[in-house]
């Protein structure tokens, strides 16, 4: 009688050093190698490359690994620009420190860089969608200095403040940074004026370290202003060029707010605002429902996220404008934005009659497509967006569009039913552009039904970074 021995060999444990080969790179562009049928994540990595790994983490399905040294080198790597990458010394070793995980694809080249980001669209679109299309070359703007937006945490480095992003190697690891490659210039001339103030008025005392302090993190945007028309007496917000923090904090104690509010007014064009964000919790967050908000007498009180035309900015994507509030989502950068824009709109579209934006946001696009349409829906949940929307075509004195405050399943779900229906009309084109979870089912069960003529979904893939 012959036994066969079932076992299979236990998983490596944290610290175990192992040498493996990568085999292609994941959606967030880490490499993945296999190890006894097990999958391996490991950051820093290209394919073809052969290294010695140390395992970080052992879960049942997967493994995790830190990047110890490169034993084969890929034709393809190429030194990063930024010092905080990371990248390997010369000798193929990587250092015992941090690195920063805003951005993982510095070590690759444009070109294979470019066509990563081509097969990932592939692949999702056959494996999940099952639809076997021939995906055009990657259409890319300048990898540096293009982010108008970036989410920074507060850290400590050399006793002074110090912005910082999340380690690439360990999820609760901050690497303080005095540079960023990728941030928009205006917006790190910015964030280097926010940390003088900081540093100048309290110092590392405001840094929430888990247990005190009061600023957890802060977002920081770079608004490029309205260019046209002109501005008027019916104009409430800035028109030009600004700046906005929007900081995290772990306290509700106004006062102190203020103080740091007042002390930042010496930067010019820069707004501030504060939203609460619980410090029991392990991500920062940003709660809308507990903003700042500073009365005309100046007392304050914690309350929903409300925010009238005076505290929004305007921001300009090539032709177009929009205003935008501290929260309001918008394309962090702004030269693929346009050509995004641009191509959506010389799509040869079977019809010219009724087009509907599903997820609309503040509305840049849904506006640009008056050029094309003749009747054309905004349809968003949020109707601090929808609000600015309205405002937007008031100042812009175009108010063509249709703006509802609604969930697009429910909007759709009513399509020439009855008395209550939004869409009078089965619309020529359906524009998608669904938050990072991607469209509910109810929206995509509604779309098939009247049979649309064009459906355009725009959404990146995955996080791949610079």
């Amino acid at each position: 009688m012959t036994t066969v021995n079932t076992t299979h060999p236990s998983p490596p444990q944290q610290g175990t050093e192992l040498v493996v080969e990568i085999e292609t790179l994941t959606s967030s562009a880490e490499g993945l190698a296999r190890h006894q049928g097990q999958a391996v994540f490991i950051p820093g990595l290209l394919p073809g490359e052969s290294a010695r790994v140390s395992i970080q983490k052992s879960a049942r399905d997967y493994l995790r690994a830190n990047p110890l040294q490169i034993l084969k080198g890929s034709a393809t790597r190429k030194r990063p620009e930024c010092p905080y990458h990371h990248a390997p010394d010369a000798d193929g070793q990587f250092p015992n420190t941090l690195s920063c995980g805003g951005c993982q694809l510095q070590i690759s080249n444009r070109e294979q860089e470019l066509d990563f980001k081509r097969q990932s669209v592939g692949e999702i679109l056959s494996r999940i969608g099952h639809l076997e299309v021939e995906v055009q070359p990657v259409v890319a703007g300048h990898p540096f200095h293009y982010r108008n937006k970036m989410a920074l945490s507060l850290t400590s480095h050399d006793g002074q403040l110090a912005w910082g992003l999340r380690s690439s190697e360990s999820n609760s690891a901050t690497v303080p940074l005095a540079t960023c490659e990728i941030a928009g210039l205006d917006l790190w001339k910015a964030a280097g004026q926010i940390l003088q103030v900081l540093n100048q008025d309290m110092g590392p005392s405001l840094m929430w370290n888990g247990q005190e302090g009061i600023i957890r993190g802060a977002t920081i945007r770079s608004h490029t202003g309205r260019i046209s028309p002109p501005r008027t007496s019916q104009d409430r917000a800035e028109t030009q060029p600004a700046r906005v923090v929007l900081f995290a904090v772990a306290t509700h104690n106004s006062d102190i707010l203020i103080r740091l509010r007042d002390a930042l007014k010496v930067i010019p064009d820069l707004h501030v605002h504060f939203s609460y964000s619980d410090p029991r919790a392990n991500a920062v967050y940003y709660d809308r429902a507990q903003f700042l908000h500073v009365r005309t007498n100046k007392t304050t009180c914690w309350t929903e996220a409300n925010f009238k035309e005076e505290n929004c900015c305007w921001h300009t994507t090539g032709p177009w404008s929009t205003l935008a509030g501290p929260t309001t989502f918008l394309q962090v950068n702004d030269e693929m934005a346009a050509q995004l824009y641009s191509r959506v709109l010389n799509l040869p579209f079977e019809g010219s009659g009724f087009a509907v934006d599903a997820y609309c946001g503040v509305g840049i696009l849904t506006r640009a497509l008056l050029g094309r349409f003749d009747e054309v829906m905004g349809i968003e949940l949020d109707t601090q967006s929808i609000k600015l929307a309205r405002t937007t075509s008031r100042r812009l004195q175009d108010c063509r569009v249709e703006w509802v405050a609604e969930a697009s399943e429910a909007v759709f779900g009513r399509v020439g039913k009855g008395p209550e229906r939004t869409i009078h009309s089965k619309p020529d084109l359906v524009i998608l552009d669904p938050p990072r979870k991607g469209c509910q089912q109810e929206v995509l069960r509604a779309l098939l039904e009247p049979k649309l003529s064009d459906v355009v979904l725009y959404q990146p893939p995955g996080r791949t970074g610079a």
